[in-house]
């Protein structure tokens, strides 16, 4: 009797540690914001690393080793100049340039008194809230539309484009896939063509497998569907219907990585934060098979997959919204090593140059 009531007491005891436990862990995911990049590492107020990680089919954060004394991004600019800027920005659109703007926005809130809130409804679904004036940046994979341009001037919204990185679009295969190491771009289209009746791998190649397909892509909002089909199916958004399409990469991350026979196509840096569950693809467009590396997307070998990354500004709310100019002006100051962070492909200095004016000419338009 002795020997079952010290077991209750230390259940109790263990019980109450665990709920006292739970919600330290929690806070510090709240404080954190939503876990949504795989392999993103941020510091809690504990003092200690959290990693997203997917659990259970699910991204959560998990807790690490004991942070080191300097875990943040390092910077370029005079932060003091930030530490009195306040108010709130919205930035909604491309899940593609979210990382970047994201690691951007963690940064800048660090050294200022700025809220930043940052969406992913894609680069179309971004853009029908940003010709709204819903938002004040819009992330996008691909250049506005004439039908988005035409919107926008409807609803007297002007805007400023900034190129602020490229992307090799990566086709991405399950790590168990042994046979599929190269494509053409002439296969590639007959998987995702309109009206594509393609099953199983050995119907692409006869060499290949009879392994049944699954095939995961991007959303009808996103940009990174609208560049992918145009450039593989000649036509934007000509596509299959029946796969399985998502504006979350990480959905298409996941469900690669489970399915052996699974194919499916999102921005460099998704690959980078996942080598380890997703296999890329070497794109063959009659020159030969090429990596979607940073090197060959700069040099125009890795075609035709390589594409420009943008961000559009509010024009007014630039003039309306004193933290909006100075959080570009620390994206662009810093954004090399954003870049870095983020995985991202850098601007070269032609690109670069061309950034820092139109970002001086927006400055000069609200002052």
């Amino acid at each position: 009797m002795r020997l079952r009531a010290i077991k209750s007491v230390v259940l109790a005891l263990t019980m109450v540690a665990s709920f006292v436990a739970a919600p330290a862990m929690a806070s510090e995911v709240v404080n954190r914001g939503k876990c949504e990049r795989r392999g993103e590492v941020v510091v809690g107020k504990d003092g200690f690393e959290y990693k997203c990680s997917i659990i259970g089919g699910g991204l959560k954060w998990v807790k690490g080793k004991k942070a080191a004394s300097s875990g943040s991004t390092s910077s370029t600019s005079n932060d003091s100049k930030y530490a009195n800027v306040s108010g709130k920005l919205t930035i909604d659109g491309s899940s593609t340039v979210a990382p970047l703007t994201t690691v951007a926005a963690e940064a800048f809130q660090k050294v200022s008194k700025t809220q930043i809130t940052v969406g992913i409804s894609g680069t179309g679904g971004g853009f029908t809230r940003f010709c709204k004036g819903e938002t004040d940046v819009q992330n996008a994979s691909r250049p506005i539309s004439q039908k988005e341009i035409d919107a926008c001037k409807a609803a007297g919204i002007e805007y400023t484009e900034l190129r602020v990185a490229t992307d090799a679009l990566t086709v991405v295969i399950n790590p168990r896939n042994s046979f599929a190491s190269c494509l053409t771009t002439a296969e590639l289209k007959k998987i995702w063509e309109p009206g594509s009746k393609i099953k199983y791998w050995n119907e692409v190649r006869s060499s290949f497998p009879k392994v049944k397909m699954a095939l995961y892509g991007a959303g009808t909002d996103s940009g990174t569907f609208d560049y992918f089909t145009e450039a593989i199916n000649g036509k934007a958004k000509a596509s299959r219907t029946d796969y399985n399409p998502t504006e979350d990469d990480n959905v298409t991350v996941n469900g690669v990585k489970r399915a052996s026979g699974g194919l499916g196509y999102y921005g460099l840096s998704y690959y980078l934060e996942n080598t380890d569950i997703n296999k890329a693809v070497q794109i063959d467009s009659g020159k030969g098979c090429v990596s979607p590396t940073a090197e060959n997307a700069l040099n125009g070998t890795y075609t035709p997959l390589a594409r420009p990354l943008f961000i559009y500004v509010k024009n007014s709310a630039a003039k309306s919204n004193a933290a909006l100019i100075p959080f570009l002006n620390y994206y662009d100051e810093n954004l090399k090593a954003l870049a870095t962070k983020a995985k991202f492909i850098q601007l070269n200095p032609a690109q670069k140059a061309d950034l820092d004016n139109k970002l001086a000419a927006l400055r000069k338009l609200v002052s």
